[in-house]
């Protein structure tokens, strides 16, 4: 990550900025983090290193220049040279760069940004811990103004006694039943986890194929809905219980979320080869079914016609929206998005988040991270991005080479050559006094 990489350089005087390119992202894609006004840096999400950088340029007297502010933070961690050539890029002088930044600085930063983006989809998204790292983090990069990782949290608290639900039901049997490596990926894939109280075996399946739905994050309102630390539990499905021609979803609330809250959003069968919506509903939120679990938002849709064929082939799909004129993501971007969510979901899993299940051992953690690499790589595959899903397989394998091996989080896997995810505070602590 700290090594000189070569930056291809190119100015966009309609976009009014320089854009560095260096290494491309991997299957995880990358993560973005606003260090000063002007300039942006973008993070792989797996590997940290930095992968572009884009320098805004401004009018001064006339002339396409870049800010004296952009330029003083670029001298401060990548050196004046470098700063220099940067100032001189909106005069077509310069064409490629290698970057030598300051190793504590930058890897502060790389730090700083994934912290940022798994602040997002974490079960404890409400957690004081995460600014406090954060402002450590940012301290280490030296930075002086605050980045959205430095705010305060936007969300509610969470107490750990909540998160039960968090791993599938039918994760947490497998995972008791035989111990790490006795499932598979093929079980893994239809374990999404049914609304409390309805039979296992809830969607329209033909031929091993369930209804599957996903919670964007993208599409829904800000601080409303959480997200499951297994993408199976994002959503409860349910379909054609007792013979009705209906569609059941859940969706778990963060503490706070109100009906005035869900006013705008929708729940939507969706067919996304034709990207057109086939059916849609309004939520409602229901009183937990248990002392201290969380409120729940619920949604009946009309099954449409011909859904276990659409579902068989793969382009049905149910999803949460915050408006219901969003127009509908075709089939390819779908599988872009979900590949990201699972490889989320795995580098989640890797780092042992022990404060989210406690009860999971260090080889379990490792077993389900291998499996949401699996997944990652079945869309990034069918989302025609066969790099993405060669990389996402390699570490998969990598890390079933290492069950037996208890490599320490944070190290590299004796073997294998590879360094798993560090877990962050928040899910690694979950202290009811810090965390609700």
């Amino acid at each position: 990550m700290t090594e000189p990489c070569g930056f291809a350089v190119s100015v966009d005087p309609d976009a009014a900025q320089i854009t560095l390119r260096g290494c491309p992202s991997g299957p995880g894609g990358r993560v973005n983090l606003t260090p000063a006004p002007g300039v942006e840096l973008a993070f792989d999400r797996i590997g940290g290193w930095l992968s572009r950088v884009i320098v805004a340029v401004g009018q001064h007297g006339g002339v396409a220049a870049v800010d004296e502010g952009a330029v003083a933070w670029i001298a401060g961690v990548f050196g004046i040279a470098t700063a220099e050539a940067i100032g001189q890029a909106p005069r077509g002088e310069v064409q490629c760069l290698a970057l030598r930044a300051r190793p504590e600085a930058l890897g502060a930063l790389s730090r700083l940004a994934r912290l940022d983006a798994a602040r997002v989809t974490s079960p404890v998204p409400g957690s004081l811990l995460w600014a406090a790292e954060a402002a450590d983090l940012a301290w280490q990069a030296g930075l002086t103004l605050p980045s959205r990782a430095l705010s305060a949290p936007t969300v509610p608290v969470i107490s750990p006694n909540d998160l039960g639900s968090t791993i599938p039901a039918d994760i947490v049997r497998l995972l008791s039943g035989g111990g790490p490596g006795s499932f598979t990926a093929a079980e893994l894939a239809c374990s999404g986890e049914p609304p409390a109280g309805a039979p296992a075996d809830t969607g329209p399946r033909d031929g091993g194929q369930r209804l599957e739905g996903m919670l964007d994050l993208g599409l829904v309102p800000d601080g409303v809905f959480r997200p499951g630390l297994w993408p199976g539990s994002d959503l409860g499905l349910q379909a054609y219980r007792n013979g009705a021609p209906l569609v059941a979803v859940e969706a778990v609330l963060l503490p706070g979320a109100s009906q005035e809250d869900l006013a705008d959003c929708r729940v939507r069968v969706v067919d996304t080869d034709a990207r057109r919506v086939l059916a849609t509903a309004a939520l409602r939120i229901c009183a937990p079914s248990r002392a201290g679990a969380s409120f729940q938002a619920r949604a009946e849709l009309p099954a449409p016609a011909g859904l276990r064929a659409l579902a068989k082939s793969g382009a049905a799909s149910v999803e949460l929206v915050g408006d219901e004129r969003r127009p509908v993501h075709g089939t390819r971007l779908r599988r872009m998005r979900r590949a990201l969510r699972w490889a989320d979901a795995a580098l989640r899993a890797e780092s042992r988040p022990n404060g989210l299940a406690p009860g999971l051992t260090d080889e379990q953690w490792t077993s389900l991270a291998g499996l949401a690499w699996d997944r990652c790589r079945a869309d990034w595959k069918a989302a025609g991005d066969p790099g993405r899903a060669s990389l996402a397989q390699a570490r998969g394998a990598a890390l079933r080479g290492a069950l037996g091996g208890a490599p320490r989080s944070g190290g590299p896997n004796e073997g294998t050559g590879m360094r798993l995810a560090r877990p962050f505070l928040a899910e690694l602590v979950c202290d009811p006094a810090v965390t609700g």
